[in-house]
């Protein structure tokens, strides 16, 4: 009889035993899953930093591109530039702090201090294309504008004197 108290006694606690060395082996499973899951999100931040940098310096080079080749640049040239210029700055906050797009485009431009983030809204405003992109506020729009008015910039054509005569 006390054999049998003793065995129901000392059951629960051998069960539990296996279960926690059990747990303990998922456990130890799981933190190197997490250490390999880490790794490959800091090369995959790497790897988004670069490409977002590397789309922003052929969008600049576009942009210089389409102000040297114009007689006279349009007065939005600085925004277009000026946008181009945050993209890789807007992918690290996004990253690092979850900011939203147009959040980091204000930051970006009160620190580069040549135009204030109400110009650049109203620049944006002003161009339906843009405006779509601008309110969608995720960083894939903020691509989608970034090229599109670096297009407008590429097809801008200025209104010379001569045509608004004829």
């Amino acid at each position: 009889m006390w054999m049998l108290l003793l065995l129901l006694a000392v059951a629960p606690i051998v069960f539990l035993a296996l279960k926690l060395d059990q747990l303990g082996k998922i456990q130890n499973r799981l933190k190197v899953q997490l250490h390999f899951a880490e790794q490959q999100s800091v090369q995959l931040e790497h790897l988004a930093f670069w490409l977002a940098e590397e789309q922003s310096q052929q969008l600049l080079a576009k942009v210089h591109q389409a102000g040297r080749t114009q007689t006279k640049a349009p007065v939005w040239y600085l925004h277009t530039e000026l946008l181009c210029k945050a993209i890789p700055v807007l992918c690290k906050e996004q990253a690092n702090h979850n900011t939203l797009p147009r959040q980091a485009v204000a930051k970006f431009l009160k620190q580069q201090n040549q135009l204030s983030f109400n110009e650049m809204e109203n620049f944006i405003r002003h161009h339906p294309v843009l405006t779509e992109f601008w309110q969608s506020n995720t960083l894939t729009s903020y691509l989608k504008l970034c090229q599109r008015a670096v297009e407008m910039l590429q097809d801008y054509q200025p209104v010379h004197a001569d045509r608004l005569a004829g």
